[in-house]
């Protein structure tokens, strides 16, 4: 395990990685790709050392890799050809996917027995990880009014009692039909908790992020609202599945980027959220709850 307070500073990665060394590993795969992963990787004293391909990584590395830009799903990409690279042989695309005990699933089911079975359970990712990573308040809450609209819905949000005050805000923004079918007080207290509950799901929709992720490796279908400097095609995977949808500024604005990576955009994210109106992405966002049968 790296922690980065205890491991901070030029001298303890060097220390890190000695530590390393002891355990006489043959192979490290450096995915992180940073300093902080660099120095103890090549300290490791490991025979082979793989990693992203940067100029100065030829130093560090015995065996770097380029990765495909062009590609969906490219940090999945990128894992698989690390992967192939160690191994000297192809790798076939494999995808994450998160198993849950009997158990697990077992309280799941007695938690949400509250909800009528008649009616869609949609999971909402109703913040981001950050403000530059979530949908304005009052364009969240025109979602959850279109969803609300469509389906005759429970509606639960994935958040965590600290972010209450921002979760309560957007939920006064909706109409009342919306609000009577929210659940506010019900969210899971821990996170295998969450993934039994999101497994009983019949979507996820919402802020782009882990929930995302957790959704498509317990194959319930989502539909991500992606940041405007998030490049959607890092994550987009198994859209052809036809279970997830995406929706990116981009889609609707592409001229905003001039062929640039939507990273070089970051500090733009709050300006240019205010441009990413729902009505834009309304018809896809009912098409897609028409999809799945919600």
């Amino acid at each position: 395990m790296f922690d980065p307070q205890a491991n901070k500073g030029l001298f303890r990665l060097i220390r890190f990685g000695k530590q390393l060394k002891k355990e006489n590993y043959g192979l490290v795969i450096d995915v992180y790709g940073k300093w902080q992963s660099i120095i103890p990787a090549y300290f490791s004293g490991a025979k082979t050392i793989i990693g992203h391909y940067k100029w100065y990584t030829t130093f560090f590395y015995t065996k770097t890799v380029v990765p495909d830009t062009e590609c969906n799903g490219t940090a999945n990409a990128y894992r698989l050809l690390l992967a192939s690279t160690a191994l000297n042989k192809k790798v076939e695309s494999v995808y994450p996917t998160i198993h849950l005990a009997v158990s697990e699933l077992n309280d799941a089911k007695t938690k949400m027995s509250v909800f009528s079975p008649n009616n869609p359970i949609f999971m909402i990712s109703v913040l981001g990880s950050g403000k530059n990573k979530s949908l304005p308040p009052s364009y969240m809450a025109k979602v959850l009014d279109y969803v609300a609209e469509k389906k005759e819905a429970h509606i639960l949000f994935n958040y965590i009692p600290k972010q209450r005050e921002e979760v309560e805000h957007i939920f006064n923004l909706c109409n009342e039909k919306t609000k009577s079918q929210i659940h506010l007080d019900f969210y899971a207290n821990g996170l295998r908790d969450f993934l039994g509950i999101l497994s009983k799901c019949d979507a996820l929709i919402g802020n782009e992020g882990g929930a995302t992720n957790m959704a498509k490796a317990l194959s319930i279908p989502t539909f991500t609202i992606y940041a405007p400097w998030i490049n959607k095609t890092s994550w987009n995977i198994l859209e052809e599945t036809g279970l997830h949808d995406v929706v990116h500024l981009s889609d609707y604005f592409p001229e905003l980027y001039q062929n640039k990576h939507p990273k070089n955009f970051k500090d733009k994210a709050l300006e240019w959220y205010e441009k990413f109106q729902p009505n834009l992405f309304k018809e896809k966002l009912i098409a897609f709850i028409e999809r799945i049968g919600g």
